[in-house]
């Protein structure tokens, strides 16, 4: 298993294994950088209008991984003071965690018919921004000024703040599980097989996402040291998968789109507010279906 050290010479074999936690965490960085550049050029292509919530959400969480991570990554190289490369990474962190639950939020706008009645999590979201991140921030600094008295009360909030967010994220992915299949029960109905797999889909998506988060604990409590590298591979992972989320939503809104112009008014402005504009944006050349009074009446289930 390390015939690659074992091959090296005697020296550099020694620094790497002297070495190992830096290169582990540094990976991780890399990892991580590496998948959130990914997601925020792929994004681009996923959506075709950029002036949804969802599109700026994924953008900001994406860039937001690399300017945290690319700073970090300085730091524990020592390349860099810690103070200058302080102000990136918060912004960074802001971001990536405060701008992925953003994302979560505006999935919830695809499965929710009424947005009012998610409207808390938005303002859940607000508020633990406020008692999480600007404390935090506070004792960042101060301990990054040389104040060594900061440490203990830096250490102790910063694992309540990894347990806040991560219970925010519970939180989001608990009701959009509840909220998606509540939903597409009408769906299966008229997709079927594909219906029932894309559910299948949704919910091994929001397993994994809640797996991710459960570990991301697990390394603030149990190992600490890599636990700010492992949080940017947890993130644009999670990231990654809200594009697979998006495009299988998009996939299986398609074949309801041919239906759409039989539905009232106000059920076709209010569908435009909660899906993905990719999704309906084709809704105006979508082929006319002539069917019969009888067959549109009692064949064509309403579509939350």
């Amino acid at each position: 298993m390390d015939t690659v050290i074992t091959s090296l010479p005697p020296k550099v074999g020694a620094i790497l294994m002297e070495n190992v936690s830096i290169i582990q965490i540094v990976s991780m960085f890399s990892i991580g950088a590496y998948n959130a550049l990914e997601t925020g050029i792929v994004t681009f292509d996923t959506f075709k209008h950029y002036r949804s919530l969802n599109f700026w959400s994924m953008q900001v969480a994406s860039w937001g991984i690399l300017v945290h991570a690319i700073p970090a990554m300085a730091r524990f190289i020592s390349q860099a003071s810690s103070l200058p490369t302080s102000i990136p990474f918060v912004i960074g962190w802001y971001a990536m965690v405060t701008g992925q639950a953003v994302v979560l939020y505006s999935r919830l706008n695809l499965v929710v018919s009424d947005v009012r009645k998610v409207r808390w999590v938005l303002w859940m979201i607000i508020t633990n921004a406020c008692i999480l991140h600007i404390p935090m921030t506070v004792l960042f600094f101060a301990l990054n000024n040389g104040d060594t008295h900061f440490a203990r009360p830096a250490a102790i909030f910063d694992r309540i703040q990894s347990t806040g967010f991560c219970i925010q994220d519970f939180t989001i992915c608990g009701i959009y599980i509840y909220e998606a299949v509540r939903t597409f029960k009408s769906i299966i109905e008229v997709r079927g097989r594909d219906g029932r797999n894309a559910i299948i889909h949704l919910l091994c998506i929001n397993t994994i996402v809640v797996i991710l988060n459960v570990l991301l604990l697990l390394a603030e409590y149990r190992l600490h040291y890599i636990q700010v590298s492992f949080k940017t591979v947890v993130y644009s992972i999670k990231l990654k998968l809200e594009v697979s989320v998006l495009n299988r939503f998009q996939s299986l809104m398609l074949g309801r789109l041919s239906l759409r112009q039989y539905e009232p008014e106000e059920q076709r402005q209010s569908s435009n507010e909660n899906l993905v504009d990719k999704s309906f944006a084709r809704s105006d050349v979508a082929p006319e279906v002539t069917l019969q009074p009888v067959v549109a009446q009692t064949e064509i289930p309403h579509l939350s």
